[in-house]
């Protein structure tokens, strides 16, 4: 049975609506608050906008360095879970591979996170494009922290899942 693409596109919103409520938007400028944003920043430096871009660049390490932290952890959690799924209780494998694949798809939003983007030189030559380019840092930071909330909330479902079959495993009778 298919769904019409309204019925699809409400769905979607009702659960960008449910998402956003868990924080994965808070915090962060929408769009239309972007300049007021920036503007907010420049004054708050009251400066050159040499203390804007660092600012906005330590952002982007912060969520460097969460990201890789993050991946390190992960790693951990996917080698437990390779233990689980070379069991014999097969329920356990299942459960073991739903972890998994949460864990991986975290692993590939933080890999999303830590990826590298250079300024042209345009960007930071060109007046006009020049002006624009805090405007795109802020765009950078806001999907970024967007990934990585996404791939922190994955990571903890799958430490959810270890801990529901860590419990069972003790549950069960030897």
């Amino acid at each position: 049975m298919r769904t019409s693409p309204a019925r699809r596109t409400s769905r979607l919103s009702r659960l960008w609506r449910r998402v956003s409520r868990y924080g994965l938007l808070s915090q962060l400028p929408t769009n239309a608050q972007r300049s007021d944003h920036v503007d907010a920043l420049r004054a708050v430096h009251n400066g050159p906008d040499k203390y804007l871009f660092d600012h906005l660049y330590d952002c982007l390490s912060i969520l460097d360095a969460k990201s890789q932290s993050l991946l390190g952890f992960n790693s951990i959690i996917v080698a437990v879970f390779a233990i689980f799924m070379s069991g014999d209780v097969v329920k356990n494998r299942r459960l073991a591979a739903v972890g998994m694949a949460l864990t991986l798809a975290s692993c590939l939003l933080l890999l999303l996170v830590v990826w590298v983007r250079w300024s042209t030189p345009g960007e930071m030559k060109e007046s006009e494009d020049r002006a624009t380019l805090p405007h795109t840092l802020l765009a950078v930071r806001n999907e970024r922290t967007i990934a990585y909330r996404l791939g922190w909330y994955l990571s903890f479902a799958a430490v959810l899942v270890l801990a529901w079959l860590v419990g069972q495993l003790v549950a069960t009778p030897l």
